[in-house]
C-alpha cells in the first residue's frame, strides 16, 4: 500500500481508527491490515513532512 495524496493519507487514518474500534488485536488479518496501513502512513509522512537534519551544533545547543 502506498499513499499518494493527502486524501489517501486522511483515509488511512480513518482506516486505523476503524480497526482500533473493531479491536484489531483479536484478529490476525486485521492486525496485518493495521500494520500495513500504519507503515504506509509512516512512509507518506517521511516523504511529505520530512524532519530537518540536525547539525552537531544544533544537537549540542538543545542538550
Amino acid at each position: 500500500m502506498k499513499l499518494l495524496t493527502e486524501q489517501e493519507y486522511n483515509d488511512a487514518f480513518r482506516m486505523i481508527d476503524n480497526l482500533i474500534a473493531e479491536n484489531f488485536e483479536e484478529d490476525i488479518n486485521k492486525q496485518q491490515e493495521f500494520l500495513e496501513v500504519a507503515k504506509a502512513i509512516q512512509e507518506y509522512e517521511k516523504t511529505m513532512y520530512p524532519l530537518p537534519k540536525l547539525t552537531s551544533a544544533m544537537r549540542i545547543k538543545s542538550a
